[in-house]
């Protein structure tokens, strides 16, 4: 994606990496070997939410660069490339959304996708708080037509790097872990899981300005 946002920094002694968002004294680009998903994540995010460090979306895209796109979402312009990728058949397209009233229900699936299938199973993921996601979601009319997945996750978020964050709700990368275990691709989770807990460490450390040790 056209990167026409800067990460804010954690703390003013160090910059913030532009990759991972963290201090460039606990930058984790490098830390983990590269997973390919056969499920594509396709992350609609605005500029304000890509500038935040504690983004998890960008860290989806580190450790899962081929299978992950992050499309910039604005009010008035549809991103085209996501809307080619909805349109050219070769997925079997669905958005994460929460259903939130009975007008929704009738587009709720579940998914199941061990059968052989010719087309690759692909999920559009609302990046933000809740509010912004509900936005996102509410005034994206390319959404309109496309079946929802909801998660009934058996455990809590361990996302804790935002004020009112800890409402129950999963934040973008452990989403993403999720949706994994519902289409069995469980061989990449747990590096995705241990990738996930350096950042929130690496996170920490860096608010207050300390190097992550070991």
């Amino acid at each position: 994606m056209d990167k026409s946002y800067q990460v804010k920094p954690i703390t003013s002694l160090y910059q913030s990496c532009p990759g991972c968002g963290l201090p460039i004294i606990n930058c984790i680009c490098n830390k983990s070997a590269k997973v390919s998903t056969k499920a594509k994540f396709w992350i609609l995010s605005s500029a304000r939410e890509l500038s935040r460090p504690s983004n998890t979306a960008r860290l989806l895209k580190l450790i899962n660069p081929e299978s992950t796109e992050i499309f910039l979402w604005e009010r008035t312009k549809s991103p085209e490339q996501l809307l080619k990728n909805i349109r050219t058949g070769k997925y079997r397209v669905f958005v994460l959304f929460p259903l939130e009233n009975k007008e929704l229900d009738d587009r709720k699936v579940a998914v199941r996708l061990t059968k052989v299938t010719d087309q690759t199973p692909a999920f559009i993921i609302p990046d933000g708080t809740w509010k912004e996601a509900r936005k996102i979601f509410r005034k994206s009319d390319y959404l309109g037509e496309l079946p929802i997945i909801s998660l009934e996750p058996n455990r809590a978020s361990d996302y804790d790097l935002r004020r009112g964050a800890a409402e129950g709700n999963l934040c973008t990368i452990e989403a993403a872990i999720e949706i994994l275990k519902m289409v069995e691709e469980g061989g990449t989770i747990r590096i995705i899981e241990e990738y996930y807990k350096l950042f929130l460490k690496s996170y920490k450390a860096g608010v207050s300005g300390h190097e992550l040790k070991g």
